[in-house]
């Protein structure tokens, strides 16, 4: 493989080649970041590895792509499974020739953080996509959980957060990483065209000319999966014709169909469970909706703009960020269930104001959002460190 030079300091310096990412378990944004970038990567000449389950919606994809993949299982929790991950991890970088460890959430990140002291040639880039279990801080509840956000604040080269929410954050807790610290925000791809509302009603088996509004998340309790139920019950009492659907998985599944058989939805709620794709639901819906209580960014939300949908989401973490209120959307206080069935009744009643905030979603999806851009600044991060390596000055502090 042809390597791509950059001259610094008269020096040619060969781009970095190989990097080892390294994830937990996910099938949400997360696990669509990932993915991305491993595209990004390759196509560009980058030798990527993928450290995580190895069934895993990541592992698949990285298969699919002819990507190695180390199984890790990441998840674990207590100290004896964090250290056998990491044992699992240094071994894949060995294998891998690692120069970049690239880890994805605060558990990845501590493995990641474990694994330096036996990679020494190896440069620590953890992107932080969200806040510790839940909080809506970086000051997380457990001591386990603080201990590890030390350890990985110590020990990464460069912290990416994915919204200047978190990198807040994350300063707040420990000032002398600001240095190192850099919001690149989550990118989807912005080139696609958006599925017919015709055509992706008619796969979903949803009516062509009823309002739809639904919500892609896991079915985990930070998602708000309770709240949105309680606001699809209220939006039916003033449209009746109106349908739902929610698409995920999660440990949540069984109380989603116990709260929409409790409160009189039936099939007005689609429960779609885990969705390849989200390119139907954002077709179908005319409004998206993100009720989460603590969200480090939205992945699904910069989907859905840059479908042209609006939507309507909850003031938290780095939401306010994707969601321009009374531009884009409608930002509206999380854990209130009328609130959101206001937001959205709001742009039902009227569907040019929707059509507008679409439109506008679109353009700053593409300007800001664009997955292109997003590994780029990856890239560059990359780059950034193998010039500090050569220049003898280190990132850690």
């Amino acid at each position: 493989m042809e390597a791509v030079v950059r001259a610094i300091n008269g020096k040619a310096v060969p781009k970095p080649t190989r990097v080892l990412m390294v994830a937990p378990p996910s099938s949400g944004g997360l696990a669509r970041h990932v993915i991305s970038l491993v595209d990004g990567l390759s196509e560009d000449g980058y030798e990527v590895g993928v450290a995580c389950e190895p069934d895993s919606q990541i592992a698949e994809a990285a298969r699919a792509r002819s990507v190695p993949v180390y199984g890790v299982s990441v998840g674990g929790r207590g100290p004896s499974r964090t250290l056998v991950s990491a044992v699992q991890v240094a071994r894949a970088v060995g294998v891998l020739h690692a120069q970049i460890i690239h880890t994805h959430s605060l558990r990845a990140g501590l493995v990641g953080a474990l694994v330096m002291a036996g990679a020494p040639g190896a440069k620590l880039v953890a992107t932080i996509h969200n806040f510790p279990p839940g909080g809506a801080t970086m000051q997380a509840r457990r001591s386990q959980e603080r201990w590890a956000v030390r350890m990985l604040l110590r020990q990464a080269d460069r912290l990416v957060t994915v919204s200047d929410a978190l990198r807040y954050e994350l300063i707040a807790v420990r000032p002398q990483v600001e240095g190192k610290t850099l919001t690149i925000p989550n990118g989807v791809d912005t080139s696609a065209d958006a599925v017919e509302q015709a055509t992706a009603r008619a796969v979903l088996e949803l009516p062509a000319e009823a309002p739809v509004v639904g919500m892609v998340a896991r079915l985990a309790p930070a998602k708000g999966i309770a709240e949105f139920i309680q606001c699809c019950k209220l939006v039916s009492q003033h449209w009746p014709a109106a349908r739902f659907v929610l698409a995920g998985g999660g440990p949540l599944w069984e109380e989603a169909q116990a709260g929409r058989e409790r409160l009189g939805l039936g099939d007005r709620l689609q429960l779609l469970g885990e969705v390849e794709s989200t390119r139907e639901v954002m077709g179908a819906v005319d409004v998206l909706v993100v009720a989460s209580t603590s969200e480090g960014s939205s992945v699904v939300a910069m989907e859905a703009m840059a479908c042209g949908k609006p939507v309507v989401a909850t003031r938290v973490g780095g939401l306010p960020e994707v969601v321009v209120d009374g531009e884009t959307g409608i930002l509206v206080e999380p854990g209130d269930p009328q609130g959101l069935a206001e937001g959205i009744g709001r742009l039902l009643q009227d569907p040019e104001l929707g059509r507008q905030m679409g439109m506008r979603g679109r353009q700053r999806a593409r300007q800001c959002y664009d997955v292109r851009q997003m590994v780029a600044r990856v890239k560059e991060v990359y780059a950034d460190l193998l010039r500090e390596e050569i220049k003898g000055t280190g990132g850690r502090r």
